[in-house]
């Protein structure tokens, strides 16, 4: 069964949404150094199609790619399905460099960190 986005108010966006997981994550965590978006192209604007995050965490073991799924969650302001995927920052260096890949064709946005 794959999670659908809980009625996304028209005015919220994607964009805002990561953001706002971004914040939380740092908050929890302030070892993450960065966090990019993951986009799927040509799916982004399909509302089922996940907030994905890549975020960079000394703390974390290089251990591949291993894409957390979690269902949207409306009351804290999370209308979309979201994935986390979380690196260590030498892993982040093979994803540039083409020697670590990202499942079903996503890709990440560089030019606009979190």
């Amino acid at each position: 069964m794959s999670a659908l986005p809980n009625n996304p108010p028209p005015n919220v966006s994607k964009d805002a949404v990561a953001r706002s997981l971004a914040e939380a994550h740092r908050l929890t965590d302030p070892e993450i150094t960065m966090i990019f978006r993951i986009e799927k192209p040509g799916q982004e604007s399909n509302p089922a199609e996940p907030v994905k995050l890549l975020e960079v965490n000394p703390n974390t073991t290089a251990s591949g790619i291993m894409p957390v799924k979690l269902m949207p969650h409306a009351p804290s302001g999370i209308f979309f399905p979201s994935v986390i995927v979380e690196v260590h920052p030498t892993e982040l260096e093979d994803l540039k460099n083409g020697n670590l890949l990202l499942p079903n064709g996503w890709k990440v946005n560089y030019d606009r960190p979190l």
